[in-house]
């Protein structure tokens, strides 16, 4: 079964370029047969063998390798298909979702504006048809080189000593390519969520009243898999490089997309950032001080921050930075001489703003703040740790009262374990969570979207966009580099 099945696509034994030559010999640096001509010419340099000598060593290794294919690549994929099969699943069930929650809308409005209810459904089911397009034309590819990984396999397994030579080998050939296009179709390579969100009612603009369709996707492009503790800083340069720091080391490595280290860099900081002019900031939390430093790592400037431990900095639109400080002790079980802060400063030290208190100037805001953004609408995100094993998103207005707190309300998790925030252009917040594994993303007001991105095995721990790309640290120190797009 397994010849005349394969015969047709395999019976070429004839050189193609030297007319009458039989194909002898096999040249292992093109991966292809060759005649007596081919190695005399293009091929002379080459490391090739006799056809004869190259099948004893396949006869040995094929089988196992066929079983190997099988018993440890194909469940993989097939898993794959099941994770996609859900995906596809999952976007009816969000549509239906975003339907109800328009049809629920609507009966507060008048007759005249169901058209632009009917419109955002459209628009729903248009985005959710899209992505289950690709979930099926993914399933269909990757089910088609199942079927045909599971097919060969058998038979190169079964008729190894029976098949002609010729056939054995090119049978070998293409599946090790079929094998490599399967494990290249990974379904996390791409994800496409779009979430419907009611506006408040507005007679004066009537979109508002509707709300507006949060359409989100993240395409995987890089992966960095060269360091073996937690990403405890990634912060972009440009489009294509960012300084990161791994979990105990006291370097700060500037990488590009693909993992290459540029430069690294020896200090003790705790974090650093990158000014609009090209500067280096540093918080060095052992010395008490910010440091600014030229792309050559000259130092403009140094000051101190008064007694207070500066960690972790973030940038705002002005240029400007965003700092959480603390005064040492138990981080939290709080003393009356604690202090917990996050302040806004200009890059020569002057303090524009110290968030430290509620309106009633007594009421702490912080336990432990570690993380902070600053959102395109001006307001400031702060990552709160209340405990070793949970903690809160604090979102303030610019002039430091209290916009919302969220605890991940509503979701399945008992524990809220943020650990870095995010915006972006849209005013959407971004943040990675512990104990779901996930980057949540919330609206600007504080409700809960959806999970951009559910990592199964271990936790997301920071992120950083810069353009249209996400730059993404896990626990396990991989970094993932993903083409956001909303």
């Amino acid at each position: 079964m397994a010849t005349s099945l394969y015969k047709a696509q395999f019976a070429l034994k004839i050189c193609e370029n030297h007319d009458k030559k039989e194909l002898h010999a096999y040249c292992k640096t093109c991966d292809k047969k060759v005649c007596t001509t081919c190695i005399k010419e293009e091929h002379s340099s080459h490391d090739w063998e006799t056809i004869t000598d190259i099948l004893r060593e396949k006869k040995n290794s094929l089988p196992e390798e066929c079983k190997e294919i099988r018993a440890k690549k194909v469940p993989g994929l097939k898993k794959d298909l099941h994770r996609l099969e859900r995906k596809i699943q999952e976007e009816d069930t969000r549509f239906e979702q975003n339907k109800s929650v328009l049809n629920g809308s609507r009966q507060r409005y008048i007759d005249g504006i169901n058209k632009l209810f009917d419109d955002k459904i459209d628009v729903c089911q248009q985005k959710s048809e899209a992505a289950k397009q690709i979930y099926k034309d993914k399933r269909e590819v990757l089910k088609q080189k199942v079927e045909y990984l599971d097919m060969v396999t058998t038979a190169l397994d079964k008729d190894i000593n029976t098949l002609p030579d010729h056939d054995i080998l090119d049978m070998e050939k293409e599946m090790r390519g079929e094998l490599e296009k399967a494990l290249s179709y990974s379904d996390d390579k791409y994800t496409c969520t779009t979430v419907f969100v009611s506006g408040q009612m507005d007679v004066q603009v009537l979109e508002n009243m509707i709300g507006e369709i949060h359409s989100i996707s993240v395409e995987e492009m890089n992966e960095i898999d060269r360091y073996s503790d937690a990403i405890l800083s990634i912060k972009p340069a440009s489009e294509t490089n960012a300084w990161v720091r791994v979990m105990d080391d006291r370097h700060m490595k500037f990488l590009d997309r693909v993992g290459e280290e540029l430069k690294v860099m020896k200090t003790p900081c705790y974090d650093l950032i990158t000014s609009r002019g090209g500067d280096i900031v540093l918080s060095e939390g052992k010395k008490g001080s910010i440091s600014v430093l030229t792309q050559d790592e000259k130092t403009i400037t140094t000051f101190d921050t008064k007694s207070l431990c500066p960690t972790f900095i973030s940038k705002t639109e002005n240029d400007d930075i965003l700092v959480t400080l603390w005064n040492g002790g138990d981080r939290f079980n709080l003393v009356p001489t604690s202090r917990r802060i996050v302040q806004r400063m200009t890059l020569t030290g002057k303090v524009l703003h110290t968030y430290e208190f509620r309106e009633d100037g007594k009421t702490r805001l912080f336990t432990c703040p570690i993380r902070t953004a600053e959102n395109k609408n001006k307001d400031v995100c702060v990552i709160n740790r209340l405990s070793g094993e949970t903690g809160e998103l604090v979102v303030l207005h610019k002039d430091g009262l209290v916009k919302f707190t969220y605890r991940g309300d509503g979701l399945e998790y008992e524990r809220f374990l943020p650990f870095d925030v995010e915006c972006d252009v849209k005013c959407r917040i971004l943040l990675t969570e512990d104990y779901s594994r996930a980057i949540h993303i919330l609206s600007s007001e504080g409700m809960y979207l959806c999970k951009l991105r559910h990592y199964e095995q271990l936790a997301p721990t920071v992120i950083s966009i810069y353009g249209d790309n996400l730059w993404c640290g896990l626990h396990d120190g991989r970094v993932k580099v993903y083409k956001y797009t909303y």
